[in-house]
């Protein structure tokens, strides 16, 4: 097959996309496909010509909106040509939907879930207000912005209804950016957190902290959910420095979990998956509390692939290569958009 692999694009995450958009390349290469790589930000001029080479060196982003230029990478005739798109991009344009509608408008296969659901797995308020709505349990919590942040009597509600210790997250941002977690009720840092998080997003989520370990659960629809992969930062929290510096967390995979339990998690990371219409792959992250009791976090549609990431160590652990992941992905992939939109593409 011709495949083009996006990676790049314009949000925080386009060094991490870089990664995981040569990772998949090079994996599909070894598959015997023939796969160009675009980076959809830099428009007409986004074929990446070393694919070996990505991630030692991030081309800077043109100045102005970036949409145009991601029409134009579209209009390149080796995208017109593919057979499918693999989309390796994380965050704003690429995991939103944004760069999802774009494809179907163009009529062109494209990896992963489809609009409505990447817009909502991105929407960490949207996705929470879902969860709510069929029964998956995760932390109390609540959204404000910047404004609630200059007024004291809301900071102190929250700190009553929610806790003294709080997490603080943009609503629409991947890789832990703007993320505090607030102790023991301290309302300037509160505060200071929101006002933080909203440098990244018009919405922020609070919600309580959940102390205890931290899970996550890989959905490859067509296969039994993977093993569970518990991380442990060797210090703080699972920031960014702790997701992408070798050596800054340990994996364990299998999780050491009760069997009870690996299948409760396994069934509630598939409900949510389902709950947002997710198609195809996706991750979905939890915490555990000390009394045994699950809380959903959120859901990833276009997870890392790089060498550290989540999903490949699950796929690893069930006896699944990374190339026979991402061939698994692209043929998934082509069976949806068949299903869907059989016809559209002359």
């Amino acid at each position: 097959m011709n495949i083009v692999v996006f990676a790049g694009g314009v949000s925080r995450e386009r060094p991490v996309s870089y990664v995981s958009g040569r990772e998949v390349a090079l994996a599909l290469e070894r598959n015997g496909h023939t796969v160009t790589v675009v980076d959809p930000a830099l428009g007409a001029d986004g074929v990446i010509s070393n694919v070996q080479s990505m991630g030692e060196s991030i081309p800077p982003l043109p100045e102005g909106n970036a949409l145009p230029r991601y029409l134009e990478a579209l209009q390149l005739p080796v995208v017109q040509q593919a057979d499918i798109v693999f989309v390796a991009l994380h965050g704003r344009y690429g995991e939103d939907g944004t760069v999802q509608a774009l494809l179907e408008i163009a009529g062109i296969p494209y990896t992963g879930s489809g609009v409505s659901s990447s817009a909502a797995a991105m929407d960490k308020v949207l996705s929470r207000q879902i969860f709510d709505g069929v029964g998956i349990p995760q932390p109390p919590w609540c959204s404000v912005t910047a404004q609630d942040a200059e007024d004291p009597q809301r900071l102190e509600h929250l700190r009553t209804i929610y806790g003294n210790d709080l997490v603080v997250k943009p609503s629409d941002e991947g890789s832990s950016f703007g993320i505090t977690i607030v102790r023991d009720g301290d309302t300037a840092a509160l505060q200071q957190a929101i006002r933080f998080a909203a440098q990244f997003s018009e919405t922020v989520l609070v919600e309580r902290y959940i102390p205890g370990r931290e899970l996550t659960v890989a959905i490859v629809e067509g296969l039994d959910p993977l093993p569970v992969v518990e991380i442990v930062p060797k210090n703080g929290f699972y920031d960014y420095e702790h997701k992408y510096q070798k050596g800054k967390t340990e994996y364990l995979c299998p999780a050491p979990l009760e069997e009870t339990a690996v299948q409760t998690l396994q069934r509630l990371a598939q409900q949510a998956h389902q709950a947002l219409g997710c198609e195809v792959f996706s991750r979905v992250d939890f915490r555990m509390d000390e009394q045994g009791v699950f809380f959903c976090l959120e859901v990833n549609t276009i997870p890392g692939l790089t060498p550290l990431s989540l999903l490949p160590k699950a796929a690893a652990a069930a006896g699944i290569s990374f190339e026979q992941l991402c061939q698994i992905l692209i043929e998934r992939s082509i069976e949806r958009f068949r299903r869907r939109f059989d016809g559209s593409r002359s």
